[in-house]
């Protein structure tokens, strides 16, 4: 039977999100040392990869933002809850 199925189309792959308001989470994790997160972006991670991997730099090569401050989408708005509403998304 499998051999008489012919796909017409498909798509498939991993859509990695928070759960929480499906914004990425940046930054040092709170509690484990050298743990920096860099996830959670939905489907906009392509676009914000290259901001978000300069932000990241700065935090490991100078201990803290620099040109992008990411503070707003660390992980402790999610460990507490608060969403980061993002407004101007149509």
């Amino acid at each position: 039977a499998f051999e008489a199925i012919k796909p017409t189309r498909a798509w498939v792959g991993h859509y990695d999100y928070n759960t929480l308001d499906q914004n990425g989470v940046v930054g040092p994790h709170p509690e484990v040392a050298n743990f920096l997160f860099a996830n959670g972006f939905s489907g906009h991670g392509l676009q914000q990869a290259p901001a978000v991997g300069k932000s990241i730099a700065e935090l490991v090569m100078h201990g803290g933002y620099r040109t992008i401050d990411c503070t707003a989408f660390g992980y402790e708005r999610v460990a507490e809850g608060r969403a980061f509403r993002e407004l101007n998304v149509i």
